[in-house]
């Protein structure tokens, strides 16, 4: 098995596991919350040596009727975990509403975060205010809480987790290399961020996208749109035969070029490239092409060269069932090939 398997092996049985994301190279110890016990509280805190708190979905803040996050309420930001994607933020403390003891204990902080974890219970089984305090965990932007919900998620277990942001002695977030020197530390497994991310958005492709079938000059193909949020830009993938079914199936990464793209300018070779590439996919028999819109869209200028969201095009190929690809135009696209197979893509040199 992979790493991520292992580590979502070992979350499926509540044990730790180590969330890194590599971006700023923070490290997180998260545990499936609706089975942490005394036992497994203590080790966070021992090990983390930070704050640990109750991370959910926004859907469980709702059933569960928590109150907004201090920022939203008071315009300020009540978090933590450091600067950046570690922010977390947190609302009113909660306890469990029945068989804790004063809620002080490790004990009784254990029992609340199972009970807000449980998918059945609901405002009725907390009170406010108590000693557990829960993170609202956004699911779109790419963060290591967001990537442990779904390691949950992926290990069968609630998507509610115990987390907590790994500090040093000088109480600065700890990075990956620093936790592996620890021999406490070293011997968890680690899921990493990015893996998390391209499945989660793989789930969501696969529940929210919609799609039709398509005719060009070049052949058929199936058009599948797909947007995280209502007011994002949609990212369409255009799917020709199976490639779910061949071996290393051709793909095309593609930022729309408004001049290029519609109108054929001769200013930079975007329709040459999207042609070519629609017309290899069709002679190869089955394939991908990835249309992304530009991140700061602007009829001034081609945006060929921005830079395109790995993470995003992995979950979109793999909601599209590949896994393994030849990436057309790669040589144009070192960074991406990178990103592709940090999402534990397998991608043809």
């Amino acid at each position: 098995m992979g790493t991520l398997e292992q580590a979502a092996a070992r979350f499926a049985d509540r044990e730790l596991v180590l969330v890194v994301d590599d971006r700023d190279q923070a490290v997180f110890l998260a545990c499936p919350a609706d089975g942490i016990d005394v036992q497994r509280l203590e080790r966070l805190h021992a090990l983390g040596g930070g704050m640990v708190v109750l991370g959910l979905p926004e859907s469980a803040a709702r059933r569960l009727a928590l109150p907004a996050p201090w920022r939203q309420t008071h315009g300020a930001r009540h978090t933590v975990g450091g600067h950046g994607p570690r922010k977390l933020a947190l609302t009113a403390p909660i306890d469990a509403a029945a068989g804790i003891d004063g809620g002080w204990s490790l004990r009784d902080r254990a029992l609340t975060m199972r009970v807000a974890a449980d998918p059945d219970s609901r405002s009725s089984d907390l009170t406010i205010p108590g000693h557990v305090y829960p993170a609202l965990v956004d699911e779109r932007p790419r963060s290591a809480a967001a990537a442990a919900i779904e390691l949950a998620r992926l290990s069968g277990r609630a998507p509610a987790v115990a987390l907590c942001a790994v500090v040093d002695r000088q109480g600065r977030v700890a990075s990956l290399r620093e936790a592996r020197l620890d021999d406490r530390l070293g011997r968890l497994q680690v899921a990493p961020v990015a893996e998390l991310q391209s499945g989660s958005i793989a789930r969501q492709a696969a529940e929210l996208s919609i799609g039709c079938t398509l005719p060009t000059r070049d052949g058929m193909f199936r058009a599948v749109g797909y947007a995280a949020a209502d007011a994002d830009p949609a990212t369409v993938v255009l799917i020709h035969g199976d490639p779910a079914a061949r071996t290393m199936p051709l793909v095309h990464v593609h930022v729309a070029c408004l001049f290029g793209d519609a109108f054929g300018s001769l200013l930079c070779d975007c329709r040459r490239q999207l042609d070519g590439a629609a017309t290899a996919i069709v002679r190869d028999g089955a394939g991908v092409i990835v249309y992304a819109k530009p991140r700061q869209p602007t009829a001034a200028a081609c945006v060929c060269d921005e830079p395109i969201d790995g993470a995003l095009v992995a979950g979109l190929l793999q909601a599209a069932g590949v896994r393994e690809l030849r990436l057309l135009d790669g040589g144009r696209q070192a960074q991406l090939q990178e990103d592709l197979r940090r999402c534990g893509l397998v991608v043809a040199r």
